[in-house]
């Protein structure tokens, strides 16, 4: 049903594909703690003005990028939302493998991180975890002792990366009890996406997601029947994960050109079963008419002035979400 529905809005929007396109947005990982192998780590590559930008770096990171045909060795910058572990495990990976004599390595420059609080700490304990495997590359010629050094910079709000005319702008969103945790807006050559990390509603996330082309925003979502037989079980999860209707409701307020859902959150509990992905697009739709999809893994979509143009989809689907 998705690949459809994916298709049916690819020819819908009009796939370009005759000039170089302004900016180009890849859904690496769009899952959550819970273990999937259809839906990896949350990660989102953008690239823009000869850059790959990653934010976030979870579980399986490096795979995906392999799949993307993009050489771990060519991510100008990483850009951590917040310091929840499904945005963090892929970076020791991409730390130790880009630097290989590879295909995807022979990094020769430090690896550079934009995080909040912690993230000193966290490149630190990376260097540190490889201290003897980094000893060994060098010992047998496989690394290069510049790209074993991780230079990170602590999060403030505002324009945090202003490189080759591509701008990054970090603002606060609301996680919860999780303080701080940051949103992104990248804006290059007129364009710009907002990638909303995870939040539920934010006043910072309604300024800045406003009329962009792209909006990439988190979602969570209890079946009805849990919602009516655990409602203070699923509340717990709202109170920090946009449910379908809040979510529906930021888009109505911003009206992007795109929206795109990742960090797909399925709740269930007992012998209630997740709500499926249909369950979640009604939902949606019932408070929103505009353009939107659920993403998964590996999407990609080019941004130039003529619009947002989703490439046609082709991840395997042989594992499928419950339900579908």
């Amino acid at each position: 049903m998705l690949r459809g529905l994916f298709a049916l809005l690819c020819a819908a929007m009009t796939i370009s594909t005759a000039n170089a396109q302004d900016m180009r947005v890849s859904l690496l990982g769009t899952g959550t703690p819970i273990l999937n192998i259809n839906r990896f780590g949350m990660s989102t590559l953008v690239e823009a003005g000869g850059q790959k930008l990653l934010f976030d770096a979870g579980r399986g990171v490096a795979i995906r990028l392999h799949q993307k045909q993009v050489p771990l060795s060519k991510i100008d910058a990483v850009f951590i939302t917040h310091m929840h572990s499904d945005h963090l495990t892929g970076l020791p990976d991409l730390y130790a493998s880009a630097p290989l004599p590879t295909d995807d390595g022979r990094r020769a420059s430090p690896l550079e991180i934009w995080g909040p609080t912690g993230v000193t700490e966290l490149a630190t304990g990376i260097e540190m975890m490889f201290t003897e495997n980094n000893r060994i590359r060098l010992t047998g010629g496989e690394t290069n002792e510049s790209a074993l050094k991780i230079t990170s910079h602590l999060l403030q709000e505002g324009v945090v990366y202003d490189r080759g005319g591509v701008k990054v702008t970090a603002f606060l969103v609301n996680h919860g009890h999780v303080k701080p945790a940051y949103g992104y807006r990248v804006d290059y050559a007129g364009h710009s996406v907002v990638l909303s990390g995870d939040t539920t509603l934010a006043p910072n996330l309604l300024e800045q997601a406003k009329g962009v082309d792209m909006l990439i925003h988190s979602v969570a979502i209890g079946s009805r029947e849990l919602e009516k037989a655990e409602p203070a079980y699923v509340h717990h999860f709202y109170e920090y994960l946009a449910n379908p209707e809040t979510a529906a409701g930021i888009l109505a307020k911003t009206h992007p050109k795109l929206a795109v859902f990742s960090h797909i959150s399925l709740y269930s509990k007992g012998n209630v079963a997740r709500a499926t992905l249909g369950e979640l697009e009604s939902r949606i739709k019932a408070a929103y008419d505009g353009t939107f999809l659920v993403g998964q893994d590996l999407m990609s979509f080019d941004i130039d002035d003529s619009g947002v143009h989703p490439e046609p989809y082709t991840l395997d689907m042989r594992w499928q979400e419950p339900g579908q």
